[in-house]
């Protein structure tokens, strides 16, 4: 059984989910049809560097329902290109608890 407790907003419902660590390889198409099989997408994107068109290495994908989610972050082992991806739900603007700034 799994264990309770333990804060933090990863137990709130959200439909859609932040992807790091894609292989610079990863377009689009193989990204939506990877997480397709979870359930219906509304949207998906891989986010790319516009001055150099190279991918920046993590998108988003987004449901119809908190459902798909749930059950993709349950998966540890998500791979692209055999490389292990890291799969966090992706909050709305404002409450998502992330420290400092990236890049």
């Amino acid at each position: 059984g799994g264990g309770g407790g333990g804060g933090g907003d990863q137990n709130q419902r959200v439909s859609k989910i932040f992807v790091g660590g894609l292989p610079p390889e990863v377009r689009d198409a193989e990204f939506r049809e990877y997480f397709a099989e979870y359930g219906t997408i509304v949207d998906s994107t891989v986010m790319f560097d516009n001055a150099t068109n190279r991918s920046r290495g993590f998108g988003f994908v987004t449901y119809d329902s908190p459902d798909p989610v749930e059950k993709v972050i349950r998966r540890k082992d998500h791979r692209f290109r055999n490389r292990i991806v890291e799969i966090k739900k992706a909050f709305p603007k404002g409450n998502e608890g992330m420290r400092g700034g990236g890049g």
